[in-house]
């Protein structure tokens, strides 16, 4: 299993029932990044645009959360990916989206004051939050147009709607992001939603 954008830990890594069988894979393109992570069997050092240094059809899994927004050119990806993944190999992961109200501000202001918004509303996410992000083809038609050329089977697509806690340090703010939330969820625009959960198998 690859955890692509590995970091310094593997969040899911204590929770797997059967460790035994399963060999977890960190990548990240930062090696200072990876260095504390005890988490994982293995390291790999690489950008995961330019390629995955791994033998064809050899993994039975690639995931990540809060990776795929942070990608130029997330297709190079995903075809990198349909490369190394077994039959029926798994590909999941979770992302903000494109036109939510917090990524479409984070979208607009220039890179460092992006971040220095992030990093004052939300004390002690440097390090975390903050990253360049460019939110191409995070959103869900794209990202299923995306997966059927590749190769995948789309499995399962969960769309949250949720993202008034960006919100929350201003009550008006925060109030008109829960109505914007209900009317968005009522009307079942999924490419407004807020963060996206992704399952699709390699064919």
């Amino acid at each position: 299993m690859l955890d692509v954008g590995g970091g310094k830990r593997c969040e899911f890594a204590e929770i797997m029932n059967d460790r035994a069988r399963a060999r977890i894979v960190a990548v990240d393109i930062s090696e200072e990044e990876l260095e504390p992570n005890c988490d994982v069997d293995g390291k790999i050092v690489a950008d995961i645009v330019q390629g995955l240094p791994l033998r064809s059809r050899g993994v039975d899994a690639i995931v990540s959360r809060s990776v795929l927004e942070h990608l130029r050119e997330p297709e190079a990806f995903v075809q990198h990916a349909s490369r190394v993944l077994k039959p029926n190999g798994y590909f999941i992961h979770l992302f903000p989206c494109r036109f939510a109200p917090f990524a479409m501000v984070n979208q607009l202001l220039p890179h460092g004051l992006a971040a220095r918004v992030i990093h004052f509303f939300r004390p002690g996410s440097e390090g975390r939050l903050g990253f360049p992000a460019y939110y191409k083809s995070c959103y869900p038609s794209a990202m299923r147009s995306l997966l059927t050329k590749h190769g995948f089977e789309l499995h399962d697509l969960r769309v949250s709607f949720y993202q008034s806690t960006y919100f929350q340090f201003f009550f008006p703010f925060f109030l008109l992001s829960v109505t914007y939330e209900l009317v968005v969820y009522a009307l079942g625009l999924q490419n407004l939603g807020a963060h996206i959960l992704v399952v699709a198998r390699k064919k």
